[in-house]
Parts: C-alpha cells; structure tokens; sequence
C-alpha cells in the first residue's frame, strides 16, 4: 500500500521533467531502515531491539504546525509489542531505547505522543492497545507526566495491531497552546499547554521524530510521511449526462504537494491542483486516477476509482388501477441504463406521501388519482412520471346452500350484497377440485358429510370480492339394522340400529314383540324366526331402510354339526356352535383322536376351518366340548364328536 516511486525515471513518465536533487532529511538510528522515499521502518519483527528516526532541522514551536503521517504496528496480536511514539525533544538525533519505553524511555526534556500496543502492569497500561500524551520520558499513565490519555486509538478497535494503514495527524496551535492528535480523521487526544515554557525550558526549537522498539513480543512498526492521493466533490455536486464534473483535491500530505496528475479516464490529463468542471461526452464508467508527489520528492501510488456518469432514468410504476379492500400493493417499473436508482418519491394525489420502492397505496375511497412518481439515481439523476390511478369499489357477496339426501344435487346459489356494483364473473371452486363458473350452479356429491364450496367473483371493473363459503350436510343416513341373528325362544334380544344424522325418526316392521317400534333399540322377545325391517328418516326428508333376520331356537342349547367340509366351495366350510339364549360362552374345544387339542376358542363368532398349524388337518373324527353360562345366568355344556370330510 505504501510503495512509491522516487527514481528519476518514473518522475520523468508522469510529468515529464526531472525535480530538483533530492536530500534525506532524516537521521536514521538502531535498527531504522529506509523503506521507500518517504516511509521507514522503525523495528522488524525481532525482540529486544529500537529504533529511531528523527528529522535534521528543528521545528520551532513558536509557529503552529500540522503534520500528518501513515503509521503500521504490524499484525501480531496478543504475541506483538512495543510501539511507537512521536517525540518532540531537544537531546539530538542519536536517541532511542528498547523495550515497554518505546524509545522514549529516559528522554528528558521531551514530550512524546504514544501509540502503546503491550499491557505492561508496571506502567498501569489498559489491556488493549492504546493512545496517551506523555511528558520528560515517564511513559507511566498513573504518573503526573501523563498529560492525556490513555484511549483506544480507534473508537471500539481494541486491536491496532492489524496489518492496517492508519491515519496519524498531530497539529500543533502556537497561539492557543493547544496540541491534538487525530487517528483517522476522528480527535482522539486534546491537550492544552504551553509546552515551550512548562516542558523546553522557554526553548522553543525542538528536533521531531518517531521512535519504536521491542522487548520479549515483537511486530513490523513502520510509519511513512503521509502522501495519499484523494479526491471529493463538492456537496451539490450530480453525476449525470450533461452535467461538468467539479473534481476537488482531498489528498493527505505531510509536506507540500508540488505536483499532480489527473487522468479523469477519458483520455483527459490535468496537472491542476483542481482541474477545470470537466463535461464527459456520454454517460458510463470511468477509471479516474490520481498521483501525487511532495516537496521532498517522493511520489505517491496511484489512487484508483470508478466515476459513474449516469444517464437518466425513466420513470414508470404499474398498475393502473386498484381495488378497495386489496392489497394496494404498487411496484415501481422505473428504469436507468446507466448508474443505480437510490430514492423514490410518492405523491397520492390526496396529500399523503410516501418513500418506498414498492409501497402501498393510502386510498380508502375509490375516485381518480393524480399520482406522481420521482426517482432518483445514486448519481443524482432524477426522472419524473405523472399517471391518473383510478381506485375501484370491491364487490360483496355472500353464498348459500341448503342441506340434501346423498345422490340428490345440492343447489347453490351466489348474492351479489352491493347491487350497484355490476359482477362480471361468478367462480364457484368445490373439494374434488371442480369448478363452474355460474352465479347459481347445481352440485352433487359423491359421497355424504358435511362439505363446503368457495364462491368467487369479479366486478366489471376487474375488483374481485372476498372469497365466501357456503356449508352444505349430504345426508348418508348408512342405516344398518345389526347383524343376522338368533336367539332362545322367549329370551329378550336387544335389537339396535345405527344411522349418521340427528333427529333421526325409526319405524320398525312388524311391531309384534318390540318393546318399541318407534326408537333405535327396541327390545324383542320372539317365539318365532322373524325378520324385521327398520325405516330411518331425517328431519330433511331423507329416508333409508334395512333387514334384520332373527332364528329363534328352542334353547338355551349348543347346536353342534356332526361333520362339515372344510374344502372351500362355500357350502358347510367351517365348524362351529350355535349357541341360542347363551351369551356368554366360557370355551369350545376340539381334539383328534390322540387327545391333542387342534382348536380352542371363547367367542361364538371364531370356528374351526379344519387346519392344524396352517396345514389342512386330517379326514376323521374329531371330540369337541362346548360350556357356558345362559341369559338366565346358568352354566351347562355339552360333547360330541365331529366328522372332517375331504
């Protein structure tokens, strides 16, 4: 970053004729080395060594000065150490000292500016790397020699040690008496004295340097004679086609700058410390470039940066109109070919404003808008656009359905609720995915429950209503009667129909023998087989019946079959009992003839499908034993034999 360029050839490319024979106004000493012509090393990355650079001829603190340096503390943190210092001082140009006293350890009289990068607990430093103003070579912060300080170099930078350039300026008022340092361009340090008097015994011609060292840590410590090209503009300046361009010097300088060369990248050059309004011919890019060089000779890098001539942008935002109870939401079409928009500007037509890109509209009433849209591009560059935006009422409307039986179609019917609004499109969007676009439309269902369709609509001014639902009941009563059954002649049967709905009215036929022909679970007490039917209906008028066949048995008793076969054609396939007035069955077993159990269970609902262990049993005969305990609470059982047949 701080190379330069001091050789007589590259003086002779950039402005074209030789300066004057160049002096080295420093006196270098320790381990101090030149690194270019205006930048110097006060210590390598090696310990316990020093440092010093001082200038030959005294400044003489009766004139106000301002001196401006680039100061590099390395890049080892934590493991990094000393730092350097400023120093006015009167003792000559052969000073300097190794370890926590920067080199300014020990000189007296002196008034040294420290920049402090290791916390040494005997000179009360802070743990991060710090800025103080000292005084006779005491670099102690609890001790009166301390005249400011110690602060952070950088506000909220507790590490300077960070391979950076910084900033160092030291200006000097003799008339106020006051001295102020500054680190990259922020005052950090102010000190109000008379250091002529109080310090330099009435001596007011001082030599001036820096000073640097190391102890156990060590870091790269350099620092340069500030010499950094810069430029600015002025406040009101825009980058835009058509418009000069006013370039304002803004470098950094510790001596004079004696010369300058602008390139303003487009084939124009200017040696004028401010070069004349320039006119740029189209808008675009431009790599602008700047060098300098002071009045020791020594020339800066070349500052490099892209100006941006901008063009001007073309206003535009859409939509064209909106609806009331939308999103007003707006979007800025605007466009530039060359440069970045940076600022919007909304004007409503009705007093509100607004600064987004995309904002959202204010209007609460529809009518015609005069709106206003200004952008403006980073480089200044402004374009404006006016459009009429008409605002529309959004319709209403409310849906409605009546409830029907399964199979029958649903009739469902759109209400426009603000009649002075013309609907252009009804859109009417159901579960299955299907739509149909009607304002009164019929629907059937496939299957029962309780369902819902979506009605949509749009005014003939585009504004669509908000969505309303409409909730429907398709009645599928599923009447089921029960399960064919039996039962002991005189045993009561608890009969008991199920059906979906509410309200539900049953009719059971025949009522001979019913407790209640009129409810879902009558009670039966038959002396007969009997089948009986079940009528539902619901209070919308849907209606659904079913059977139930009941045999009744003498009984209780086990009825047992003397042989089946299990060969799956459907016809006397299984074995099991038939246990009329029994319910509840305490086992039903059966055994081969060697005793051993081939099928156990306590449910009347399982049966024997002639298998042992998944495999077809063999043809014979086979012992059973049923038990359990009839309607009247009384246990029995019965055995006999079976006949598998294959």
């Amino acid at each position: 970053m701080k190379s330069v360029f001091c050789l007589l050839s590259c003086i002779l490319f950039l402005y074209g004729s030789a300066p004057a024979q160049l002096q080295q106004p420093y006196i270098l000493n320790g381990a101090a080395t030149q690194r270019t012509c205006n930048c110097y090393v006060l210590t390598e990355d090696v310990q316990n060594t020093s440092g010093t650079v001082w200038n030959k001829n005294k400044i003489d603190l009766s004139r106000s000065f301002n001196y401006v340096f680039d100061v590099n503390l390395g890049c080892k943190d934590g493991s990094g150490a000393d730092g350097i210092g400023f120093i006015l001082q009167t003792e000559g140009t052969n000073l300097g000292a190794t370890g926590q006293g920067l080199g300014f350890a020990g000189i007296s009289p002196s008034l040294g500016i420290l920049i402090d990068t290791y916390q040494n607990n005997g000179e009360n430093d802070p743990p991060w790397d710090h800025l103080a103003i000292q005084m006779n070579g005491i670099s102690d912060h609890l001790a009166p020699e301390n005249l400011a300080g110690p602060v952070m170099l950088v506000e909220g930078n507790q590490n300077i040690e960070d391979c950076n350039w910084h900033l160092f300026r030291v200006k000097w008022d003799a008339a106020t008496h006051t001295l102020e340092v500054s680190v990259d361009g922020e005052v950090r340090l102010t000190v109000q004295k008379d250091i002529v008097q109080d310090i330099f015994g009435n001596d007011p011609l001082v030599y001036w340097g820096f000073a640097g060292s190391t102890g156990g840590s060590s870091n790269v410590q350099q620092f340069c004679a500030a010499l950094r090209p810069d430029y600015a503009f002025d406040g009101g300046q825009i980058l835009c086609d058509g418009t000069p361009v006013k370039f304002v010097d803004n470098s950094s300088s510790f001596g004079v700058i004696t010369r300058r060369r602008w390139d303003l990248g487009d084939g124009t050059i200017s040696s004028d410390a401010q070069p004349a309004p320039h006119l740029y011919a189209a808008p675009g890019l431009y790599d602008v470039k700047l060098v300098i060089e002071d009045n020791s000779g020594c020339i800066s890098d070349t500052l490099r940066s892209t100006v941006t001539i901008g063009s001007y942008p073309v206003a535009d935002f859409t939509p064209g109109q909106l609806c009331l109870g939308d999103p007003q939401q707006m979007k800025d079409a605007s466009a530039v070919s060359v440069g970045t928009l940076e600022t919007w500007r909304w004007n409503w037509g009705n007093g509100q404003t607004a600064a987004a890109q995309h904002p959202v509209a204010p209007y609460t009433t529809p009518g015609d808008y005069p709106v206003e849209l200004e952008v403006v591009s980073k480089e200044g560059c402004a374009g404006k656009v006016n459009k009429l935006l008409r605002v529309f009422p959004s319709p209403v409307v409310s849906a409605h359905a009546r409830n029907v039986c399964i199979g029958d179609a649903v009739e469902f019917n759109g209400v426009n609720e603000t009649p002075a609004i013309a609907i252009a499109e009804w859109y009417w969007a159901f579960e299955a995915g299907d739509t149909l676009r009607n304002q009164h439309v019929s629907y059937t269902y496939a299957a029962g429950g309780k369902h819902a369709a979506r009605l949509h609509a749009v005014s003939s001014n585009g504004c669509a209503a908000a969505a309303a639902d409409a909730h429907v009941a398709v009645i599928d009563l599923q009447l089921f009667a029960g399960r064919d059954t039996l039962v002991a002649k005189g045993q009561p049967l608890q009969l008991n129909a199920t059906a979906n709905g509410e309200g539900l009215h049953y009719t059971w036929q025949p009522a001979t023998g019913l407790s209640n022909p009129h409810i879902a679970d009558p009670l039966a007490q038959l002396e007969k087989d009997q089948v009986f039917r079940v009528t539902v209906t619901s209070p919308e008028g849907c209606r659904d019946e079913d059977d139930i066949a009941v045999k009744a048995y003498t009984g209780p008793e086990f009825y047992v079959p003397t042989a089946f076969t299990p060969n799956n054609d459907g016809v006397n396939d299984r074995f099991r009992v038939v246990a009329p007035g029994v319910p509840q069955l305490d086992f039903f077993r059966v055994w081969d003839r060697w005793g051993r159990e081939v099928f156990t269970t306590q449910s009347l609902e399982q049966y024997w499908d002639g298998t042992l262990k998944g495999q077809p049993a063999a043809m014979g005969t086979y012992v059973w034993m049923v038990q359990g305990v009839d309607y009247l609470g009384r246990r029995f059982s019965r055995q006999g034999t079976v006949t598998l047949i294959r």
